[in-house]
């Protein structure tokens, strides 16, 4: 049965920014995720040398050389980093440009390589359904769906396989190497499976979607929560997500896919942003306010009892005049503190303390 273009090319954007987003939510937590950066635009330099050797883009010698060459990009930000004379973000600045420049001039020098700077950048994911992969003669596929399916089962048994080493080290690195863990060699095997994912990606989508996977999703999963595993469902959810609500709108505009997918991905990371329900703007002035209420709650019962100390009345106007609010706002305490019981209002409209009102002062004093 012949599978549509569509869904190839869906599911192609689907595997990638499933794999990228797995990975990319331990990037995020080590605060390495301009490491995916560093390393999606260093890979080019492999790659290319990677074709002058073998004559042709044979894919094991294309991934080969990628993996090296990332490792390479990270081999020299931590000798820079290493070195105490620059910051990490410093090292990375200095070392991807330069091997994605070496890259970029061997590509627009060499003829025999076929690839040009907007395939390294945006991809060629609209090719997908048309690079087949053949066994004994006959059509098995797409290529991408099943080299993207293959690393996704590796990503996947490589988090599955050292989940407990990747956490510990990824939170308290001290603690994982006294129980012995060594977190070193997780790191590097964890920065291998990041220059594997993004040699692999970056044949299909270019440098900037594999960016955006790696880090985006990630970043707006942490936004959400606060345990790992749930971090990594929504970080591959919200990739999915945009990959495929990406295309539609690719499709619907007539506009780049590659380009689309990464858009979606900011959106989706502003409306998290925005509305997320621990650390969106809309929550965490929901909680500033709360607790501002919950302060002015305090110094009005406290400006009362003062107040019926010194034998001195207090109403509704009388606490806006003292304490400086405007009248809406003292009226809009003055109720609240009633339905609360924890004042009572006499046949003048002065306020009187009750009994809960006293256990409130001395809550709020403690």
């Amino acid at each position: 049965m012949e599978i549509s273009s569509d869904l190839i090319i869906i599911g192609t954007a689907v595997l990638v920014a499933a794999n990228c987003a797995s990975i990319g939510v331990f990037l995020v937590l080590r605060k390495m995720a301009m490491m995916s950066d560093a390393i999606s635009h260093s890979v080019l330099l492999g790659i290319v040398i990677a074709v002058f050797a073998v004559g042709g883009r044979e894919p094991v010698a294309v991934i080969v050389g990628g993996v090296l060459s990332g490792i390479l990009t990270i081999s020299l930000v931590e000798l820079l980093y290493r070195s105490g004379k620059l910051k990490q973000d410093s090292s990375i600045g200095i070392i991807f440009p330069f091997l994605f420049a070496i890259g970029v001039i061997l590509v627009t020098q060499a003829g025999n390589v076929h690839i040009d700077v907007q395939h390294v950048l945006y991809g060629s994911i609209e090719f997908a359904p048309f690079d087949t992969l053949y066994l004994d003669e006959l059509n098995i596929g797409s290529k991408s769906i099943w080299v993207l399916g293959i690393l996704a089962i590796a990503n996947v048994s490589f988090i599955v396989i050292l989940y407990k080493e990747l956490k510990i080290s990824t939170f308290d690195k001290s603690l994982a190497l006294g129980a012995g863990l060594m977190p070193l060699l997780v790191h590097y095997l964890l920065m291998i499976m990041v220059a594997t994912t993004a040699v692999v990606a970056f044949e299909s989508v270019g440098a900037i979607l594999v960016i955006a996977f790696f880090v985006v999703p990630a970043s707006a999963a942490f936004l959400i929560t606060d345990r790992l595993s749930r971090m990594l469902v929504l970080s591959v959810s919200l990739g999915i997500l945009s990959a495929v609500m990406g295309y539609l709108f690719a499709i619907f505009a007539d506009v780049s896919i590659s380009g689309s997918m990464a858009t979606i991905t900011g959106i989706i990371f502003g409306l998290v942003w925005i509305f997320g329900p621990n650390r969106g703007l809309v929550s965490r002035w929901r909680r500033i306010s709360k607790q501002r209420f919950e302060v002015d709650l305090g110094i009005v019962l406290t400006h009362i009892h003062k107040e019926l100390g010194s034998d001195r009345q207090v109403s509704t106007s009388s606490m806006s005049n003292s304490l400086g609010w405007t009248k809406e706002y003292s009226k809009k305490l003055s109720e609240f503190i009633q339905e609360q019981k924890f004042v009572e209002k006499n046949t003048q409209g002065n306020f009187t303390l009750t009994d809960i009102g006293l256990k409130k002062i001395q809550n709020f004093t403690n």
